[in-house]
């Protein structure tokens, strides 16, 4: 037996309590767990049968980790066989989704960076197509997620980055990320829209990331300027949905501001790892940071209830 965070039941927090340990199938192996992030998709799994994938409970929630392998090598993993999860002292994973982590970089740096850096580098450079030079909009910039995706734009040359985010305190330090203009999204929606019109400029956006969706979207899709011949595009990526599962969406918010709206698809497990080897090499070097907030795993069911904004929650067995 080992001890893990076990979910009970949809939509509540999981409960620190011993499991059956994991024995490796066929192309999987034993991890040794030395930290797990508590992620948005963690979350969804543990709360959204649409995310859990077939998983019943009880089931172990996490769905990546950072651990040790039975050689002592240390692999950032992902977990895809139910009922197991990364949040435990063991966890089995695909060999394939084992990414090596150079020694620069801790157990906890490691998992608390891979999930957002992975996604918002796939997200800008392979689904936005992120031109060096181009004014990136990002919705959500105070969590983690949009405070890594501005060091990631900086990195691939974004010319301007505007953060739009709901936690001033956090918004007031963005510009320490590379944010050349930030946005606080709790005015009334003229004074928002507005802001949204200012930050644009002459040249407006042409790419947009959006983690938020609801009330944020509805008012920046409705304030772009709308053209009868639209002369340039305006990538946008819905990422996320934390402000909100639905918005109103006139036709002409696309068809005359030149936006194209889609989502960024994950990436093919050998670009994945090729990821993410190039975000631990810039995490070594201090270009990519992410405020971490670790509790044990004994302390799981009240982190899991805890909100920590701008800050990941890792989770040490």
């Amino acid at each position: 037996m080992m001890h893990a965070a076990v979910l009970h039941a949809f939509g509540q927090a999981p409960r620190f309590e011993e499991f059956p340990e994991p024995t490796p199938g066929e192309g999987e192996v034993l991890v040794r767990v030395t930290a797990a992030a508590l992620t948005p998709l963690a979350r969804w799994v543990a709360s959204d049968r649409d995310f859990a994938r077939g998983r019943e409970v009880p089931f172990i929630c996490g769905t990546e980790g950072v651990g040790e392998l039975a050689d002592g090598s240390r692999v950032s993993f992902g977990v895809v066989r139910a009922p197991y999860g990364a949040m435990a002292e063991y966890a089995v994973a695909p060999q394939r989704l084992c990414t090596p982590i150079p020694d620069e970089v801790d157990d906890v740096t490691a998992a608390s960076m891979m999930n957002p850096a992975v996604s918002s580098w796939n997200a800008l450079a392979f689904g936005a197509k992120l031109v060096p030079g181009e004014t990136l909009l990002v919705l959500g910039a105070t969590g983690v997620a949009g405070q890594v995706a501005i060091q990631v734009a900086r990195l691939l040359g974004a010319g301007r980055v505007v953060a739009a985010g709901r936690d001033e305190r956090v918004l007031a330090r963005l510009a320490e990320n590379g944010a050349d203009a930030v946005i606080p999204l709790g005015q009334s929606d003229v004074d928002l829209a507005e802001a949204f019109r200012r930050a644009a400029g002459e040249e407006g956006y042409q790419v947009v990331l959006d983690y938020l969706w609801g009330r944020p979207a509805q008012v920046l899709l409705d304030a772009l300027p709308r053209r009868f011949m639209v002369s340039r595009e305006v990538r946008y990526l819905q990422l996320g949905n934390s402000a909100g599962s639905t918005i109103s969406l006139h036709a002409n918010a696309l068809r005359r501001t030149g936006v194209t709206l889609g989502a960024g698809s994950p990436p093919p497990i050998t670009q994945l790892q090729e990821l993410y080897a190039q975000v631990m090499t810039h995490a070594a070097n201090g270009n990519l940071r992410v405020d971490r907030d670790p509790v044990a795993l004994a302390d799981v069911e009240s982190a899991w209830q805890r909100v920590v904004s701008g800050r990941r929650t890792v989770v040490i067995p």
